[in-house]
């Protein structure tokens, strides 16, 4: 039997293959290469891939950082140098 269902790592339509003669379940998604197979009487994982998903082009950004250092003074006139980090 063939079920069609959302792929848990990505949310297209993938398949979900109910193997009785292996007692095995077979979950695939062709969009982003998922795959995970189970065994159906002990419920362990026999198989799995599930590669991260790519970015989209338009949601990458650049990341620009600025890092300054001073020194700070306290009461006790013991010196501290800090850092800032601006994004």
């Amino acid at each position: 039997m063939i079920e069609s269902i959302r792929c848990p790592n990505c949310g297209a339509i993938a398949e979900r293959h109910h193997l009785s003669y292996l007692a095995q379940i077979k979950t695939q998604c062709d969009r982003c290469d998922y795959l995970l197979i189970t065994c159906t009487r002990s419920g362990h994982v026999l198989e799995s891939y599930a590669p991260g998903l790519p970015s989209e082009p338009s949601s990458i950004k650049p990341l620009a950082a600025r890092i300054t250092s001073f020194a700070q003074t306290h009461s006790n006139n013991s010196r501290k140098d800090i850092a800032t980090f601006k994004i």
